[in-house]
């Protein structure tokens, strides 16, 4: 029924309202479906650089802190792994016995990781396609053992510094170094030499290497540390990764540069490079370290 002077819609201007309505919604849902797919991709996206800057962050603070660099090396600079001695404390022992002061890698024998192979077990050390060549105490597999005491630096002038100590570091024939109470304990120069800390202990706290590695067939990026048989993947997206040592020269010391790629299943990439120094090297030459 309708009720006087009262009018309703016509058939024409319900059809326009419908049609109207129909392209509104029509646009409405395309922009809602773009910005779902915006909102997705940058997610993706936002979630690979995090996953990328985690494996970085890893490496180049592992370098940052590390006794020693080790693979790569100016033998071969350019490689697609990396290597270098982790921050484990073997012996349980600290400076000023204060526990946030533990002392690393301060007692290493000839056979630096003391594993008895030349260099890192079943690893290509210099990249010359062969592994584990030479002997035990040939650090860097280069043919020569022992050349590069542990200073700071390059002894043998091959772009590298402190590759291959002997048992007695400092090579100074004596317990620790010649002259000094190395340990506090009121003596000097007591003990074997190659008992660098003088406690009394020889070759006691030797090089943890942790290592990157990287599997081009399965886009991985492998952590493993030999000492401890740890291994975790760190990403199975990655596409690209280099690492590259550059030896010392008159404007700064040994460093890396790090580069990553990691691709997602939809196509987009994120990159990162970085440079790294080991800190431990300026250490030795008495420059101060942030």
């Amino acid at each position: 029924m309708i009720r006087p002077n009262e009018n309703g819609f016509t058939l024409v201007e319900l059809l326009v309202a419908l049609t109207i309505l129909g392209l509104i919604s029509v646009a409405v849902t395309a922009f809602l479906s773009s910005a779902i797919q915006v909102q997705a991709s940058g997610s993706k996206k936002s979630a690979l650089y995090r996953e990328g800057l985690l494996a970085m962050d890893r490496m180049t603070s592992g370098v940052r802190r590390c006794t020693l660099l080790l693979i790569p090396s100016n033998h071969t600079p350019i490689r697609d792994i990396l290597a270098f001695s982790g921050v484990i404390n073997d012996d349980d022992d600290y400076y000023f016995n204060d526990p946030l002061f533990p002392r690393i890698d301060e007692d290493i024998a000839a056979d630096s990781d003391f594993n008895n192979f030349a260099g890192i077990a079943g690893l290509d050390d210099d990249g010359d396609s062969l592994i584990d060549e030479g002997g035990v105490s040939d650090d860097d597999e280069d043919g020569v053992d022992d050349e590069d005491i542990g200073d700071g630096i390059d002894n043998d002038g091959d772009g590298n510094i402190d590759e291959d100590a002997p048992g007695d570091t400092n090579n100074d024939f004596k317990a620790g170094i010649w002259g000094m109470d190395d340990d506090g304990d009121g003596q000097v120069d007591e003990g074997n030499k190659v008992d660098d800390d003088e406690d009394g202990v020889n070759n006691e706290d030797c090089f943890n290497v942790v290592i990157y590695s990287y599997d081009n067939a399965t886009k991985t990026l492998i952590e493993s540390i030999p000492f401890t048989g740890e291994s975790a993947n760190l990403s199975t997206r990655i596409t690209f990764f280099q690492v590259t040592y550059e030896a010392p020269d008159a404007t700064h010391g040994p460093r890396i540069q790090i580069a990553l790629t990691l691709t997602g299943e939809d196509g987009e990439s994120v990159q990162f490079v970085e440079y790294a120094y080991p800190r431990n090297v300026l250490q030795k030459t008495g420059k101060r370290v942030r």
